[in-house]
């Protein structure tokens, strides 16, 4: 007698992720758009039309550190396929106190590359 897998017993009913949980923890190299070789830095966590904003993190210089969480709802489609709704978009920028905020950095990560190798990734 052989023993069969959840997935084998009920191919129905795939597990699908509901949630996910973002921790921005730091950026490295990135270049100082402020005065005195630094940046006021922050980071806008972008998942659909949801967006979350960390605090900015004053005057540093190329390795800000914000370890700071958020919590988005994923849509069931969200990972169906590779659209706009299953990217998760972190964009570092720089305040500014004058004019427009300053673009420092960008990554765009494929929720449904991630939910497929079905283990927890991290990425520094």
């Amino acid at each position: 007698m052989s023993l069969l897998g959840v997935e084998e017993l009920l191919p129905e009913h795939k597990w699908v992720p509901t949630n996910v949980q973002v921790t921005v923890m730091r950026a490295r190299g990135l270049r100082a758009k402020g005065k005195g070789g630094t940046s006021d830095a922050y980071t806008i966590i972008q998942l659909a039309r949801d967006k979350f904003s960390t605090s900015v993190a004053e005057k540093t210089t190329g390795c800000p550190e914000w370890k700071e969480e958020c919590s988005f709802e994923l849509s069931p489609s969200a990972l169906e396929f590779d659209g706009e709704g299953g990217n998760l978009v972190l964009t570092v920028m720089h305040r500014a106190l004058i004019g427009l905020d300053k673009f420092l950095g960008q990554i765009i990560i494929h929720l449904s590359h991630v939910f497929q190798d079905k283990r927890s990734h991290s990425s520094e």
